[in-house]
């Protein structure tokens, strides 16, 4: 049981925190992985890992990752120092993909960490790479000469020694000169995620703790650190015999500590210990406590009976932060507690909970007491460095939006949070074009503990930049602290890159190739360089980089059930695309509708236009990745994105044969996405998303939205809404957002925006989030960072959840927030958060969550009964200002004063039946005439068909289509009035001659089922992962997207029933149509039916029909009844059976459409 913390004082300090031995160690950690997650090294510093698998290896086991984590708790001897090791053995089966790496083991995380051995990337050249955070920088890193492969075992050991980082690989070493200044931290290591296996793990380093406090509790109460902090007693200790020593029991005397100043409260403070309970106490129950000032305790019964962590600041112990872990009897656990004045932190055995809680140290005199439960401690330390403890905070600029050419202010204060200091150098760096008008290092006198110091600086941009302000803070000791702000300067006028002004040059390259793809009359064997000689799928082109002033076309008609994987390298002065050519509906890339499928893949491109594709039936659809930065120019207009579905979180969809599924490696999800790291230049303008699980997904500088239409994405589980992330200098104008969510875990919203910087929302329509049940359902997101977001001139209409809600709940709110001009009509309409059209939340009480600022102004709206127009949960924290906005009593009145363009408004019969080739299709289109000067424009295409469709005159609402096959058309009307557009689709069935339709269902109209239930699905909620990323699948029985999709599990009695009483007569009608795709194993299913003269169900009055198993095709099955003898007089119900008899199935079926009619 003994973990034998060190506490012997050294005299070298490292970072503050923490000292160094002369002599080299041996291990502080060494596990072997045979069947076991224990520390073989005696120190009890055990992995966790919350369902650990074994393979065998040559040494005995190793243990399995699948792109799973472990995790070691921190301890002093685990540190980065000097003469720090570490070895393992290790095996990949799979290697990462794109700009992916695989993490063999990190101490902390990117942001926060001190050490990291991992496989690079495979544009880095997958070696194996050993990397310290060195003066808050990882680079440089040593690299292996040997690259990794798949399915071979390797040595590896990697340290560092003060001058150079080494690593060696099956006994090849490389090394890479290193120094600078390591600060260690408290926190775990992380084992994974990789896919492979990892076997006989050591790590040592010669750090030792500078424990305050080190309690072995071997048969006394002696403190081992050497400072004389024993506990005394008021009775006789007792202590209890465990497996490496002895444990002080506790419950028969009080023990106790005088209060010191090394016992005090102070930023960095860390306790660690073992603890055992005989039985779970029902009431509060310390562990450790020193009253008032901090306390680690179980929570009540009533709380949950978990273990919790206090820090006591401004007269109140809350917030707290608890773990997850609830103990149970009889067993050790392992306890680590911290705060280091920003954040509070509880580690139980590798589960980590941590929250924001800053503030000042308020230290006092009552002792440090053990609690008295039944049960025991052991092995308690305490360490409390008191570092330099000195941050930038309230970091921010005076103009709500920064512009080039104009001088900005930036300011913020200085905290001291830790003990005084006798100054601080504060110096700001700016990159190049971004002048600092004032002094650029500030000198700051002495700084008491709790001191803030106010700091400014003068600036001013001389172009439109995103540009990166560093700020580092030098104490006298060498604490060195660093903050940095993203400063997203506009330009002086806002540009415009719509198509009517913005196009660019494309394809005037002499001696430029163009490259054509025919689906319909290709051939791979030709050279692809000319229409007459187009390959008929993507297998030429893959992988191929695009020139300057070269372009992929692709012709129209064309469908490809395969993925495109291009680059581009056009210059600004002749862009390269990807295109379409010739006549009919724009060419399809369609996959097979499974989770791991991708449409498109463009790799690093600079200025690429992609035009006229319609991506679907997958779960990544037009993916531009950047794995580094640099890239510039990006066009994607006039696209189409549907049935992109299921990539959220983690199995979240509730789709079984999707079960696992990551999606495609390499790439953001999406409708339609670009990101990664940031590219520049980016216009995304004129396309539409439907049925996807996120319509878009947008990062990047200097990003143009215009024009988009994201609507009706219905995917269970997986729509949570549209992405616009890690932005600066961006864009989204006249645009339309209308059910763009739907149902998710973690909450719907009409847009998230996270870390926004410089961003303008203009002249956008936010309408019809569903009530799903779902977290949220308003209109605009700020979930969490960003500075400078202008809201003017949208619409926010009948959402179920607020029209804006600023988040936060971990990390920073966005700050410098203006909402003005702006239209609100009937919102949170589902009384979600508020209730209120505009929500700041303040559930944390944390200064540095809730941090938001802005000014809501000259706004107008129309309340829902029972809901306010602003709340604010953080009045103290945030600083929100109102001015000028107006109540109005109705939509009209509100309209009226603030007449801004409404989208046209399409009405349109969702499905035709019909056995001509010639069909009249008509549509009613309204239009309020704005804005003023434009001309409302329709026009008719083709999306899907077996055939080609010709139109009389497509820019007719009412017109002849004409049909060249029988089969299932799905046509669109788009109605653009110049500013704003929006579409409706049709599905016009065109039937063999002859035959007809009595009574159908389509299944065109979201959430509707048409009277049709399900029944026996064996589906039920389902929990994955948890915490932040952690999730809840519920069954999937939704119609959306033109299907009724059902998952089944093991489900031997599943099956749909439509409404009674359908009064079809049967005479005239002999067959039944389902159209629908069956990813389940079964090979037969079987349709039930009942008349009106036979109202019971029996297996007389039913059909076994063949169906295609584990297909990835929509087919139709027409099932003739005209030999069932049961099929007589009028039909009263319907019934389809998933199995035809009775044998479990799982997966999923989507149905189209059933119909009942006659065939030719």
């Amino acid at each position: 049981m003994k973990t034998r913390y060190s506490c012997v004082m050294w005299v070298m300090a490292v970072a503050g925190m923490a000292v160094v031995s002369a002599q080299e160690p041996a291990w502080s950690g060494h596990w072997t992985f045979d069947g076991v997650l224990a520390d073989q090294s005696g120190h009890s510093r055990h992995v966790y890992m919350a369902t650990p698998e074994y393979a065998a290896s040559a040494s005995g086991q190793a243990l399995r990752f699948t792109a799973n984590t472990a995790t070691i708790m921190d301890a002093p001897e685990l540190r980065l120092a000097p003469g720090f090791r570490l070895a393992c053995r290790v095996r990949l089966e799979r290697l990462p993909e794109g700009n992916s790496w695989s993490t063999l083991a990190i101490k902390g995380s990117h942001s926060k960490g001190e050490y990291y051995l991992r496989v690079d990337p495979a544009n880095e050249g997958q070696s194996f790479a050993f990397f310290i955070n060195g003066g808050g920088k990882w680079e440089p890193r040593v690299r292996s000469n040997i690259k990794a492969e798949v399915g071979v075992w390797y040595d590896l050991e990697a340290g560092w020694d003060g001058q150079d980082i080494w690593l060696t690989v099956n006994g090849e070493t490389t090394r890479t000169a290193r120094q600078g200044d390591v600060k260690v931290t408290y926190e775990p290591i992380q084992l994974g995620a990789f896919d492979g296996l990892l076997d006989e793990l050591s790590i040592s380093s010669p750090m030792k703790s500078t424990g305050v406090g080190c309690w072995h509790f071997a048969g006394d109460l002696k403190d081992a650190s050497g400072l004389g902090h024993d506990f005394v007693s008021t009775a006789e200790a007792r202590f209890a015999s465990v497996a490496a020593g002895q444990a002080l029991e506790l419950g028969a005397a009080e023990f106790s500590v005088a209060s010191n100043k090394d016992l005090q409260l102070a930023p960095g403070l860390r306790i660690a210990c073992a603890v055992l309970f005989n039985e779970i106490p029902e009431e509060p129950t310390p562990i450790v406590l020193k009253e008032n000032e901090y306390m680690l305790r179980v929570n009540p019964k009533s709380e949950g009976s978990n273990f919790a962590f206090f820090v006591f600041m401004n007269g109140k112990w809350e917030p707290r932060v608890s773990s997850k872990v609830k103990p149970q009897p009889g067993m050790w656990y392992y306890l680590a507690a911290s705060w280091d004045g920003l954040s509070q932190n509880i580690e139980v055995n590798g589960d980590v909970s941590t929250i924001m809680r800053s503030g000042f140290a308020e230290p006092g005199d009552e002792p440090l007491t053990l609690g008295t439960f039944n049960g025991q401690v052991d092995e308690l330390l305490i360490e409390n460095p008191r570092p330099a403890v000195i941050r930038m905070t309230d970091l921010t600029t005076d103009n709500m939006l920064l512009r080039s050419g104009r001088q900005e202010r930036l300011s913020g204060v200085i905290r001291n949070y830790g003990r005084p200091l006798a100054g601080c150098e504060v110096t700001l760096s700016l990159p190049e074009s971004v002048v600092c008008e004032s002094a650029t290092t500030l000198t700051l006198g002495p700084l008491d503990s709790n001191a803030a110091v106010p700091v400014e600086w003068t600036l001013r941009s001389i172009e439109s930049k995103s540009a990166t302000a560093a700020i580092r803070m030098v104490t006298p000791d060498g604490t060195v602290e660093s903050a940095s702000k993203m400063l997203a300067f506009l330009p002086e006028t806002d540009p415009d890159f719509s198509a009517r002004v913005w196009n660019p040059p494309v394809g005037n390259v002499a001696g430029a190739r163009s490259y054509y793809v025919d689906a319909i009359a290709g051939d791979n064997s030709r050279d692809g360089t000319a229409p007459e000689t187009a390959w008929r799928d993507f297998t030429p082109v893959n992988g191929r980089t695009l020139g300057p002033g070269e372009r992929l076309l692709i012709r129209r008609g064309s469908v490809l059930r395969q993925e495109l994987q291009v680059s581009a390298q056009g210059t600004a002065e002749a862009w390269a695309e990807i295109s379409t050519y010739g006549e009919g509906p724009r060419p399809v890339i369609r996959r097979d509708w499974h989770i791991n499928d991708r449409c498109v893949l463009i790799s690093n491109p600079d200025y690429l236009a992609i035009r006229g594709l319609t991506v679907c039936y997958a779960g990544k659809g037009l993916t531009v990745n950047y794995s580094g930065t640099g890239h510039r120019g990006l066009l994607i207009e006039d696209c189409i994105a549907h049935h992109i579905e299921g990539l959220y979180r983690f199995n979240a969809h509730g789709i079984p044969e999707w079960r696992d599924g990551r999606g495609a490696p390499g790439g953001v999800t999406g409708g339609i996405g670009f990101g990664g790291a940031p590219g520049s230049d980016i216009v995304f303008r004129d396309c539409e998303m439907f049925q996807c699980s996120s319509g878009f997904r947008a990062s990047g500088q200097n990003v143009f939205i215009d024009r988009v239409f994201c609507h009706d994405n219905f995917t269970h589980n997986t729509s949570p809404h549209p992405f616009l992330t890690s932005v600066s200098r961006a864009y989204l104008l006249n645009s339309i957002f209308d059910a763009s969510g739907w149902h998710a875990h973690a909450g719907t919203m009409g847009i998230m925006l996270g870390g926004t910087n410089g961003l303008i929302i203009r002249n956008s329509h936010f309408l019809n989030q569903p009530d799903s049940g779902s977290h949220d359902q308003g209109g605009i997101d700020f979930e969490a960072g960003g500075d400078g977001n202008l809201i003017d001139r949208c619409t926010f209409r009948n959402n179920a959840g607020a029209a804006i809600e600023v988040l936060g709940l971990r990390t920073p709110q966005t700050r410098n927030v203006e909402i003005a001009n702006s239209r609100f009509d009937r919102n949170n309409v589902a009384h979600k958060l508020g209730p209120s059209e505009i929500f700041i939340w303040g559930g944390s009480q944390n200064p540095v969550v809730c941090c938001s600022n802005g000014i809501i102004r000259n706004n107008g709206y129309v309340l829902t009964p029972d809901v306010s127009f602003f709340v604010n949960q953080a009045p103290k924290l945030t600083r929100w200002a109102l001015a000028d906005n107006t109540e109005y009593a109705s939509w009209e009145e509100l309209d009226a004063a603030m007449p801004f363009n409404n989208p046209p408004v399409i009405s349109i019969d969702p499905e035709i039946w019909t056995d001509q080739r010639q069909v009249t299709i008509s549509a009613e289109v309204k239009d309020d005439g704005r804005p003023v000067g434009g001309q409302l424009v329709c026009v008719w295409e083709q999306i899907h068909g077996p055939g080609r469709v010709v139109f009389a005159n497509a820019a007719a609402t009412t017109t002849t289509a004409e049909f060249s096959a029988p089969g299932d058309y799905l046509l669109r009307l788009k109605a653009d009035d110049g500013e704003h557009w929006r579409s409706a689709m049709t599905t016009v069935h065109v039937l063999p001659a002859g035959s007809a339709v009595a009574r159908a269902w389509s299944f065109a109209t979201p959430l509707d089922k048409e009277g049709w239930s399900e029944a026996n699905l064996g589906t039920k909620d389902e929990a994955f992962g948890e915490g932040f990323t952690g999730c809840i699948s519920r069954p999937v029985h939704h119609v959306g997207g033109g299907h009724y999709v059902l998952a089944l599990l093991e489900a031997g009695d599943a099956h749909i029933v439509s409404a009674d009483n359908l009064a079809v007569e049967l005479a005239a009608n002999r067959c039944v149509g389902i159209r629908f795709m069956n990813s389940t194993p079964a090979t037969r299913m079987r349709l039930r039916f009942t008349t009106e003269a036979s109202p019971e169900w029996s297996d007389q009055a039913s059909q076994v029909f063949e169906v295609v198993p584990s297909d990835n095709e929509t087919r139709l099955y027409t099932i003739d009844l005209t030999q069932n003898a049961a099929w007589r007089g009028t039909l009263k119900q319907l019934r389809l059976d998933f199995s035809a008899d009775g044998t479990p199935v799982t997966g999923s079926c989507r149905v189209d459409y059933i119909w009942v009619g006659r065939d030719k």
